[in-house]
């Protein structure tokens, strides 16, 4: 997903954060609650200062212990804690649950464009790309957000106690603001520094994911070319990288709460000296000088909590950027959608000087064919002739670079998208089923199909035998992409999960062709159920799989060299027939048996 539209660079600070800001209109409601509650627990701190000076003034005229005021404290400590205590609880729970609902949204967002993204597009994507946006970046736009409304209220307790402070004394609280453009240039040099550590971060994070998941998907793979050292080695480089970048992001962050406490420190022992002569002088009352000291010193606390806050929104900034570079990128390859309904395949479909391109290589061109309904034809040539190309580009899975497909005479571009795909039943060489059960997994052809006719679909599919054997039987879970079954057991529930579909057209792509020749004819008889009355398009390597189709293509390069009947290619001693003569000497060669016939063998 390199080449998306939204290009962040040197956009204005925060900009993507802004477009998650407008996610909080659905609760602005909420978020108005948050802030009054805000605004109720910043009037605690200033209160307290006011009240500790009051004390001390009280205790210096010895009338503290004997006057009303001394009764009234206990009373008073006790409304503003409750008040406090009940006003921090709603906060917290009502910032959090807004958090929380921004965050849902994202993550449905983001699954529902991943997996509604073209072909075209996901071909060039990562699937760890995708997992970190799902899993880390959201994870630190959540604490972003959270972070956010946290601190609505730490610039109102700020200003309050600060207007404590000049309550106290102007002169000396005026003189502290010197240090207010250090603080601020302090700000902004730590968050630069974070947010560009938080992207390279995220970045190394993603190559993190995408080697677990390549690693633990590839498993097979990995164990028969013994690679478990070499990608434990690359895991651990890729996350010691992480962990230095990390630990640089850490370190600015750590260091500015210590840097912003130092230059505290040296502000109160600055106001200490000048504050004690001015009390020396009669100028300010002890009260007065330990309430300042007391501002003062609370006032660091929402000065830290929004160095804080500005470090963790810079994070949140950079993991904005790449999820919106997800989601925006389904604005420049959106697949056009038509608006008229087709619900089943009436007479033809024709091919018009078709062609595709896969980035600028051109996969296929000039396809020009006719098929009628109930025919079937197959496509057959060497690896990367573009056979898998052809029966793709009709439901859409890729967008033709020229000419057109027609269904009954109408575009497909024309169609309502999700129309023209329920017209498909796929049986692939490379199935994929669910971490689920047998049931399940049959049951995706028809999510609204009663038992009878699961079990039905799975006994024309020839799945019972099997499915008998097994302790749980059709509840039995099957592991990923159906690792607990055989090739031919998963190629078997695939046919079944077709035929619960029932859908007009079917496209068989090499659906045999991993199969030995015992898995192959079982495969055989379930598909006779299968290709029924179904406009069907084959690909196939094996010849013997085609010989009953009605029309053979022959493709080389992504055109059609020749086509016509299995019995018509083999007398024109063409392509077609190379391919037999080849298959056939293969055939003979390793079953020894050169007195066979050629028919009975293919």
């Amino acid at each position: 997903m390199e080449n998306q539209s939204s290009d962040f660079k040197g956009s204005s600070s925060f900009s993507a954060l802004r477009r998650v800001a407008g996610e909080f209109r659905p609760h602005k409601g909420k978020l108005a609650l948050v802030l009054v509650l805000g605004l109720v627990i910043s009037t605690i701190q200033p209160i307290s200062v006011k009240l500790s000076q009051r004390i001390i003034d009280e205790l210096q005229s010895g009338t503290f212990i004997k006057g009303a005021f001394f009764k009234q404290v206990p009373g008073l400590l006790i409304i503003v804690f409750f008040i406090s205590g009940l006003a921090k609880y709603f906060h917290n729970t009502l910032r959090r649950y807004v958090a929380e609902r921004v965050i849902i949204k994202y993550r449905t967002l983001l699954f529902e464009k991943y997996i509604t993204f073209p072909l075209s597009v996901l071909d060039k994507a990562r699937t760890g790309d995708f997992l970190s946006s799902i899993q880390n970046d959201l994870g630190k736009i959540s604490t972003g957000i959270d972070t956010l409304i946290l601190v609505l209220k730490e610039p109102f307790t700020f200003f309050g106690l600060l207007g404590a402070a000049f309550y106290c004394d102007w002169r000396l609280a005026l003189s502290t603001l010197i240090v207010a453009p250090i603080v601020a240039l302090l700000f902004s040099k730590s968050g630069s520094a974070v947010k560009r550590y938080s992207q390279k971060n995220l970045e190394i994070f993603s190559d993190l994911m995408s080697v677990s998941q390549e690693s633990i998907s590839g498993s097979r793979v990995v164990k028969v070319f013994q690679l478990e050292q070499p990608l434990f080695r690359k895991f651990k480089t890729i996350q010691e990288n992480y962990f230095k970048v990390f630990m640089k992001a850490i370190n600015v962050e750590e260091l500015a709460t210590p840097l912003v406490e130092f230059i505290g420190s040296l502000l109160i022992a600055g106001v200490i000296i000048y504050g004690g002569h001015r009390a020396t002088m009669g100028l300010l009352t002890p009260g007065q000088l330990v309430g300042f000291i007391i501002a003062l010193g609370l006032a660091q606390m929402p000065l830290k909590q929004l160095n804080n806050a500005y470090l963790k929104l810079k994070t949140a900034e950079a993991a904005a950027e790449r999820v919106y570079k997800i989601l925006d990128t389904q604005d420049t390859q959106r697949q056009t959608q038509g608006n008229k309904r087709i619900l089943t395949l009436s007479r033809e479909i024709v091919f018009e000087n078709a062609g595709l391109k896969y980035e600028d290589k051109l996969a296929l061109s000039q396809l020009s064919f006719k098929v009628k309904k109930g025919e079937c034809v197959a496509f057959v040539g060497h690896s990367g002739s573009g056979k898998s190309s052809i029966v793709n580009l009709l439901p859409r899975l890729y967008e033709l670079s020229q000419g057109q497909i027609l269904f009954d005479g109408t575009s497909i571009s024309e169609f309502v998208l999700e129309d023209l795909r329920s017209l498909f039943s796929f049986v692939t060489q490379d199935t994929f089923l669910f971490n689920d059960s047998l049931f399940e997994n049959i049951r995706y052809g028809n999510p609204k199909a009663t038992t009878d006719e699961v079990e039905k679909a799975a006994e024309q599919a020839h799945c019972t035998d099997f499915i008998k054997k097994l302790k749980k039987g059709y509840h039995t879970r099957i592991g990923d992409r159906g690792v607990c079954l055989s090739g031919g057991e998963r190629q078997r529930v695939a046919i079944a999960r077709a035929l619960l579909r029932n859908s007009p057209i079917l496209i068989l792509d090499e659906a045999t062709s991993s199969l030995d020749s015992q898995s192959e004819a079982i495969i055989q008889g379930a598909m006779e159920h299968l290709i029924q009355g179904k406009t069907t398009f084959m690909v196939a390597h094996r010849l013997s799989t085609i010989r009953k189709a009605d029309r053979i293509y022959v493709v080389e390069e992504g055109k059609i060299k020749e086509s016509g009947s299995h019995a018509h290619l083999l007398k024109a001693s063409g392509i077609y027939r190379g391919f037999y003569d080849k298959q056939m000497g293969n055939t003979l060669q390793k079953n020894g048996d050169l007195g066979s016939s050629a028919e009975t063998s293919i």
